[in-house]
């Protein structure tokens, strides 16, 4: 998308996903505040929407979409690009709405939490075929349904160990199957390894966390990351267990 519009300048590009699914949220109903005062971003289809002369300073904003949880975060201009400051807001569907498959919850509350996330074990998308440290492009194979897309933001590559995971933030793609990622890669050797998407949770101040993810009927075995003072932690969660909590 360019970086002015009919030419007026582009102030912030907001895509919104279903954390549980990676799809773009095309849900019409959709409200969006700024500093708490309502107001109307262009809608661009796809999830997408655009702020178009609305200036570049930072704020709160929170969004209400149907089906989702409320969203907030504060907008930082000197933490996005300039030419085209854009954000991923990744939605956590709602238990209260009865539509699409039914959803299970993992919440709770523990002190100096700071991030939450998982990966599905039983659903791998791909597997690395291998690494090109040079220039930061990951190939790989396997999968169902022909071709592989990497169209999210949040990958995870699953340890030999399966009890950790590194997660890798894919910028683009040159080719089928060739994917481009942001950082390097810490694992020494990654042939093989199983590429899982990212489900990303909610923290509040105060320690107060939620995961929710879609109930497939399938197993609910999940890898949970989880960040409590800056230390990465991992913990395997049953899902339909509703006594379990972190610790």
């Amino acid at each position: 998308m360019a970086a002015s519009v009919f030419g007026s300048r582009l102030d912030l590009l907001v895509r919104l996903y279903d954390t549980t699914t990676g799809a773009p949220v095309d849900e019409r109903n959709v409200l969006f505040t700024r500093n708490e005062e309502p107001v109307i971003p262009a809608p661009r289809g796809e999830g997408m929407y655009v702020f178009i002369n609305t200036g570049r300073e930072d704020f709160l904003m929170q969004i209400t979409v149907y089906g989702y949880e409320k969203y907030s975060m504060q907008v930082t201009y000197g933490e996005l690009d300039d030419r085209i400051p854009s954000c991923d807001v990744f939605l956590i569907p709602s238990e209260n709405v009865h539509r699409g498959e039914s959803v299970l919850s993992f919440s709770g509350t523990l002190p100096f939490l700071e991030a939450i996330e998982a990966v599905k074990l039983s659903r791998p998308i791909c597997m690395v075929k291998e690494f090109d440290a040079k220039k930061n492009f990951l190939s790989v194979y396997g999968g169902t349904g022909g071709m592989i897309r990497l169209d999210s933001v949040w990958y995870a590559l699953l340890g030999t160990d399966k009890t950790s995971y590194e997660r890798i933030e894919v910028t683009g793609s040159s080719a089928a199957q060739y994917f481009k990622i942001k950082d390097k890669i810490a694992f020494e050797n990654v042939t093989n390894l199983p590429v899982y998407r990212v489900i990303l949770g909610r923290v509040s101040e105060n320690g107060d966390y939620l995961l929710r993810v879609r109930d497939d009927g399938e197993d609910a075995l999940y890898l949970v990351r989880y960040l409590i003072k800056g230390e990465e932690r991992f913990e395997t969660v049953d899902f339909k267990d509703t006594e379990r909590r972190l610790k």
